[in-house]
């Protein structure tokens, strides 16, 4: 892997691990760390030898989402030339279908806050395991962000259709143990046995017969894959109209001033 400022890419035998490692910033991710975590993906599916991808974050964080202090520039999904709608999927899908259609199986592990677009990052993988004092959910609609990034349609199989429309539309943060409870996570351990337990529940699928979890794999993801480009074009759509609301436009201006935003409606 090239270098990735924000990323720390790693390799223990047959597992591949990518870092998240702005622990600064909350692991807050950039336009080249999602460059970054697509180019990984592509290699990690590119590459037999690989049998079991993590990814992880350093600090109290797992990501507390995109990074949208300012001080990056963030791309246009969809533009608009010459009066026509040209389409920019952008990185998190390359990301989100990288993740779910490589034929090894993605551990994400919850070392702490896992928010916005490192919520996206946690539902694409195949596996969630959590620290126990971790705090997740997507969070963004408490600053008027409307930035799915494919959470609207990847959540609802996790968690349930009413539970992932709180989740969205309040920007509700459950803990480990109710995301335990929800089937959001599988494996909840505390940070005095969070490393060594996923060393050996990683270790586990490594070495198991990884052929077979692929047909599996890609057996229950073929469904969302198959429709997902369509539906991120319908997203980035919306984001687009939504992006230029006066509550989105106070919903940023607030989160910068570190104050309570006040919404309008409109």
């Amino acid at each position: 892997m090239r270098e990735v400022e924000g990323l720390e890419f790693s390799r223990a035998g047959a597992v591949a691990t990518v870092r998240l490692n702005r622990p600064e910033r909350l692991n807050a991710i950039t336009d080249a760390m999602q460059d970054g975590l697509a180019d990984f993906a592509d290699e990690c599916a590119g590459d037999a030898s690989i049998r079991a991808v993590v990814i992880t974050g350093t600090g109290r964080a797992f990501s507390a989402g995109d990074d949208i202090s300012g001080t990056v520039e963030r791309r246009p999904d969809v533009t608009a030339t010459h009066g026509m709608v040209n389409a920019d999927i952008g990185a998190v899908n390359r990301i989100v279908r990288g993740f779910m259609s490589m034929s090894k199986p993605v551990v994400a592990a919850l070392n702490g806050l896992t928010h916005g677009a490192g919520f996206v990052l946690a539902c694409a993988s195949d596996f969630r395991v959590a620290r126990s004092d971790a705090l997740i959910g997507d969070i963004r609609a408490a600053n008027a962000i409307f930035a799915g990034q494919g959470t609207p349609l990847l959540l609802p199989r996790l968690v349930g259709h009413s539970r992932a429309m709180e989740m969205l539309m309040t920007g509700a943060v459950i803990d480990a143990a109710d995301a335990e409870r929800w089937g959001l996570v599988t494996h909840v351990w505390s940070p005095e046995t969070f490393d060594e337990e996923l060393a050996r529940f990683v270790d586990g699928l490594a070495n198991g017969p990884t052929q077979i979890m692929a047909a599996w794999k890609l057996a229950t993801n073929h469904d969302i894959l198959s429709r997902f480009d369509s539906y991120s074009l319908h997203e980035r759509l919306l984001a687009n109209v939504v992006r230029s609301s006066v509550d989105a436009e106070e919903g940023v201006r607030a989160f910068r001033e570190k104050r309570r935003p006040e919404y309008t409606g409109h």
